[in-house]
């Protein structure tokens, strides 16, 4: 498996770039190969001649497309439009694509319309989402796919803008054309294509927990018995206001869900301290704030980003949350995955959402670093190095300190409180005794 990266500048170099890549001797020796289009700019007008030079170089040739938050190279962010060309080695290596409406169909229908496009094609090995910002919970779409086969791997994104704040996002490829409602569907597979897709969030549970005591769908109206904003107001000082996303992004919730811990941020706090989270939260669960520390997510990425390392793929797909781009500060926005340089070519972006099959149910995360490690036939294995950062100290935007303290101060409160009722308790409790 090879990949090729374009870097769009203009019309002109696109077209020569694209010409040299066809006459390239990589090209003409495989036979199946897919162009990917990352970009942060959503204008279809200025997207268009990009897709049509692409089409029409490469007439027969499959691509999809995507908006984002910022796009990743090898690590590094890459430029405004960044488009990658696919190309398999393995005569047996198959790449097919779909994509859905959600304003003609509902999630539902478009999840058994992917159930029965993996069981008419067997060899499918890995199923990659791109979704539009949703209206509603991704749960139903979630849920829906829970009877596809154990063995498929699932695993993908959903699309945004550069504007953390704006529902506004894209979808594209040569099945559908432009869609701003849409999912993307790809699926991977073979005899000698080989998946591996792992999640790694970094972000440190913090000891206080809350139970979602009223709920509705995606819909959390109180945790502990007060509205749920509260927590977020009481505990880490945070406002309702025009600022409450970015605030929270570095304060998201540990949730236990189908066997696995998710993270959810609130994408909105409504007038009435009910939060809306962008997929279901059960009556009953419990969840615990949670916090970003720089060298403890770049500690665990490094640990747990081997297992990519150990399998030895040829590319890499990266889906990592806006969040995380927004955490960094004096570092690049992809500090955080510079040690992935090192294991193979990689390619991805900044999402709103991330998606990751496991334990056989397809779970929504925020805040999460996705990861699916491909490649066809056996592993190479090469020396390579895995780089280490953590020599110096890293930083991030959000006034970490500040938070943390009032945490502190709050939840130590909580347990006065409650070691004052206890002690009531006790003394009520002696009183009959006495007599």
């Amino acid at each position: 498996m090879i990949r090729k990266v374009i870097h769009f500048r203009d019309m002109e170099s696109l077209r020569h770039d694209l010409l040299a890549l066809k006459d390239s001797r990589d090209v003409n020796s495989v036979q199946t190969i897919f162009f990917q289009i990352h970009t942060t700019v959503l204008d279809e007008e200025k997207l268009k001649p990009v897709v049509d030079a692409v089409a029409e170089i490469f007439p027969d040739v499959p691509w999809m497309g995507n908006s984002t938050s910022g796009n990743i190279v090898d690590s590094e962010l890459g430029s405004e439009i960044v488009i990658t060309a696919t190309l398999f080695e393995d005569l047996s290596t198959k790449f097919k694509i779909f994509q859905y409406d959600m304003q003609k169909m509902q999630v539902d229908d478009i999840a058994k319309s992917v159930l029965a496009e993996a069981k008419a094609n067997p060899w499918v090995k890995g199923i990659e989402i791109y979704y539009t910002i949703p209206s509603t919970s991704t749960t139903r779409f979630c849920d829906a796919l829970e009877d596809l086969d154990p063995n498929i791997q699932v695993f993908g994104g959903i699309v945004c803008s550069p504007d953390l704040n704006s529902p506004d996002s894209l979808v594209f490829s040569s099945v559908g054309g432009f869609c701003r409602s849409g999912i993307l569907v790809a699926f991977y597979g073979g005899v000698n294509f080989y998946l591996n897709a792992i999640k790694i969030s970094g972000w440190q549970p913090l000891g206080r927990t809350f139970q979602v005591t009223r709920a509705s769908g995606s819909i959390v109206y109180e945790l502990d018995g007060m509205p749920a904003y509260e927590v977020y107001h009481k505990y880490l000082n945070i406002e309702n206001d025009e600022n409450f996303f970015m605030n929270v992004l570095e304060f998201p919730m540990f949730y236990e869900h189908n066997g696995t811990t998710i993270v959810r941020v609130p994408s909105e706090c409504r007038f009435d301290g009910s939060l809306v989270m962008s997929s279901d939260m059960e009556v009953g669960s419990m969840v615990r704030l949670s916090y970003g520390e720089p060298n403890t997510i770049v500690e665990c990425i490094e640990n747990e980003g081997k297992q990519i390392d150990r399998f030895y793929p040829e590319v890499v797909h990266i889906f990592s949350c806006a969040a995380r781009k927004a955490f960094w500060s004096t570092r690049e926005p992809t500090y955080e995955i510079y040690s992935l340089k090192k294991i193979a070519s990689n390619s991805g972006f900044f999402s709103h959402g991330e998606f990751l099959r496991e334990k056989g149910h397809l779970n929504q995360h925020n805040v999460t670093l996705v990861m699916a490690g491909m490649r066809e036939g056996e592993p190479h294995v090469n020396s390579r190095h895995f780089s280490q950062l953590l020599d110096e100290k890293a930083s991030s935007k959000l006034p970490l300190a500040a938070r943390m303290a009032t945490f502190i101060q709050e939840a130590s409160k909580d347990l006065e409180n409650m070691n004052q009722k206890l002690q009531q308790m006790n003394e009520r409790l002696q009183k009959p005794s006495d007599k």
